[in-house]
């Protein structure tokens, strides 16, 4: 069994093993991942949480599940 990541102070978190999480990388230029980073820290998220906020500003993108991840923190 995988143990959670660590929490970072202050971000708001999923319960573990609510998420349904699949891994998903790709490669950016490494000026783009630090702006990506930035955005998500000054929000107080991961950076995770920042790309499926990111995804509903799109209005060609799919729509979101009926029922939303149940956040904590």
């Amino acid at each position: 069994m995988i143990s959670p990541m660590p929490r970072v102070t202050g971000r708001v978190t999923r319960e573990y093993g609510t998420g349904g999480s699949v891994q998903f990388q790709t490669r950016v230029p490494e000026a783009l991942k630090r702006r990506y980073h930035e955005a998500a820290k000054a929000r107080g998220i991961s950076l995770s949480l920042y790309l499926e906020q990111l995804i509903e500003l799109d209005p060609l993108a799919p729509k979101a599940p009926e029922k939303p991840l149940e956040l904590t923190g």
